[in-house]
């Protein structure tokens, strides 16, 4: 899972694309796994119909969209003017690898856990760490990757202690949590 990120990455140090591990302003290294590589060459795939080995570089802000990247204006910017893309036209999978990496690689040090208790806290108005069933199920059946009504209920009752108006969320994002390991 890539997670939805900002790609910028202040200070980023431009290097040679034989390099693998990739230096940015810390002089600490940074690389993509392989699982990571492996499910960028993927989606990268998608879009390269060529067989040469790149992309249109009109197709840079798809790609990153499709590995779950919500980039800005200014960040495509940025890319755009980083990898000289309107002096290219293309861009390689291993110029789009190197971009990743010098962003922090794809999961950026990302906490899936600590991405969805902020977003829950987004629903909290009052920060006591509970939303009310009311407004889970109005989210849940509204918002996003929208469930059924009997999808909601069916986490709404897995969620909700006996009896109560509310749900404790972070109870609920690890319980969620330990499901997928």
């Amino acid at each position: 899972m890539w997670g939805k990120r900002a790609i910028t990455r202040k200070g980023a140090k431009r290097i040679h694309a034989k390099d693998r591990a990739v230096q940015h302003h810390d002089d600490q290294p940074v690389t993509i796994t392989e699982d990571q590589k492996i499910e960028l060459r993927r989606a990268f795939s998608m879009f390269e119909k060529t067989g040469k080995g790149r992309i249109p570089a009109r197709d840079l802000v798809a790609l990153l969209r499709c590995l779950g990247w919500n980039p800005s204006e200014q960040d495509l910017e940025e890319a755009r003017h980083e990898l000289d893309l309107a002096a290219k036209g293309y861009i390689s999978f291993t110029d789009v690898e190197m971009y990743i990496a010098r962003r922090g690689g794809i999961y950026n040090g990302a906490n899936a856990e600590e991405d969805i208790l902020v977003a829950f806290q987004v629903l909290d108005k009052r920060g006591t760490g509970r939303i009310t069933v009311r407004d889970f199920r109005h989210f849940l059946t509204t918002m996003g990757e929208r469930m059924s009504a009997e999808e909601a209920e069916e986490l709404i009752s897995c969620s909700r202690q006996d009896g109560k108006d509310y749900i404790e969320y972070r109870d609920l994002v690890h319980a969620v949590q330990q499901l997928n390991t």
